[in-house]
């Protein structure tokens, strides 16, 4: 499967967006990864665990679902994830560069473990 299609964005800069190389710009995240849930496997929950934990910012006893950075959306930068029926959602408030960061590796493991994905129509 290719590497891109596999994901869409909901999300938006936050206004007054400066120019794309500016990495300390914060950004509203709102990212749905197809992930197909129904080709699961137990391994591939595993799987998936261990790549939240090695991610930049996991906050461990995050206890109501995987989160970065910090454990509520009460300060930023923040992620959170949750698994829905459209793949999984990723949605949070962080700079640009903590954002390409966290994503490429996500990308990066998820298609290196070869984790079962779907095409984003």
């Amino acid at each position: 499967m290719e590497e891109d299609g596999w994901y869409y964005d909901n999300g938006e800069e936050m206004p007054g967006a400066p120019a794309a190389d500016d990495v300390e710009h914060r950004v509203v995240v709102e990212r749905v990864y197809g992930l197909a849930w129904r080709r699961f496997t137990p391994a591939d929950w595993e799987t998936l665990r261990q790549i939240y934990e090695g991610l930049p910012g996991w906050q461990p006893l995050s206890g109501d679902g995987a989160r970065w950075f910090s454990p509520t959306e009460d300060r930023d930068p923040h992620l959170w994830a949750s698994v829905e029926p459209s793949g999984l959602q990723v949605a949070g408030v962080l700079t640009r560069g903590l954002w390409r960061e966290w994503d490429a590796r996500f990308r990066h493991e998820v298609i290196g473990r070869d984790l079962p994905r779907y095409i984003c129509a």
